[in-house]
C-alpha cells in the first residue's frame, strides 16, 4: 500500500494539483493537495477491501482489466485540461468508480476529507471523483505490469504490513482505523450522489 500511495503521489504532483484546484474552484492548492492525499488513502483502502471480498472482487478485477490499464497516467495534465481525449469513457467515470468503491459512504467520505483538509465538503466530493480514475490507473498499471491475478493484486494492496502502518499512521493522515470505521458503516449517500452529479454538470459547462 505504501508503494502504491507513493506512486499515486508521484502522478498527483504540484502542477496537477494546481490544475485540479482550478477545476473545482479551490483557492488554496495546499488544501487540495492534502485532500488528494486523504482521498488516495481512502480509495486505495476501499479497493483493497473490494479485492478481498469474493462477491465484489471479481467485478473490480474485471473493471481494472477492461478500463484501467494506466494509460491516462502518461499525460495527466493533458487529460485534466481536456487537450487529450480518453476514448474509453469508463476510464474517466469517476462518479461510477467512487459509487462502486464507497457505495452509500460517499457523503461521509466527503465529510471526512473536508474535515481533514479544510476543503469544503462539496469540493472534496468533486475532487474525489476527479482523482478516482488516477487511483484506478495506478492499481491497473500495477496489475498489468506484474501480470497479477485477483489474489496477487489483493496481496499487493494489502502490502503485508498494512495493519501496522494503519496503527502508526502519520500525523495529518486519515488513519486506517478511521477509514475502517467509515467503510464498515452503512450511511445513506443518496443526497451526496445528487449534489456531486449537479456539481460535475456545472463544471462541464
Amino acid at each position: 500500500m505504501t508503494n502504491l500511495m507513493s506512486e499515486v503521489a508521484r502522478h498527483l504532483n504540484d502542477d496537477v494539483v494546481i490544475q485540479l484546484s482550478k477545476q473545482i474552484g479551490a483557492q488554496d492548492p495546499n488544501q487540495v493537495k492534502k485532500a488528494s492525499q486523504g482521498i488516495s488513502e481512502l480509495l486505495l483502502n476501499a479497493i483493497q477491501r473490494n479485492a478481498n471480498n469474493q462477491e465484489r472482487g471479481g467485478g473490480l478485477f474485471g473493471a481494472i482489466q477492461k478500463d484501467h490499464d494506466g494509460g491516462i497516467l502518461g499525460d495527466l495534465m493533458s487529460v485534466f485540461t481536456g487537450k487529450k481525449q480518453v476514448s474509453n469513457q469508463s476510464t474517466m467515470n469517476g462518479s461510477g468508480i467512487v459509487s462502486h468503491l464507497l457505495g452509500k459512504q460517499q457523503l461521509e467520505a466527503a465529510q471526512l476529507i473536508s474535515q481533514m483538509s479544510g476543503l469544503d465538503i462539496f469540493k472534496s466530493g468533486v475532487l474525489m471523483q476527479l482523482i478516482a480514475p488516477v487511483i484506478m490507473g495506478v492499481v491497473g498499471q500495477t496489475q498489468k505490469s506484474g501480470g497479477l491475478d485477483l489474489g496477487g493484486l489483493a496481496s499487493v494492496l494489502l502490502g503485508g504490513g498494512q495493519q501496522k502502518q494503519q496503527q502508526q499512521a502519520p500525523q495529518g493522515g486519515l488513519g486506517g482505523g478511521i477509514i475502517g470505521k467509515l467503510l464498515d458503516r452503512d450511511g445513506d449517500g443518496s443526497m451526496m450522489d445528487d449534489l456531486l452529479s449537479m456539481g460535475m454538470q456545472m463544471l462541464k459547462k
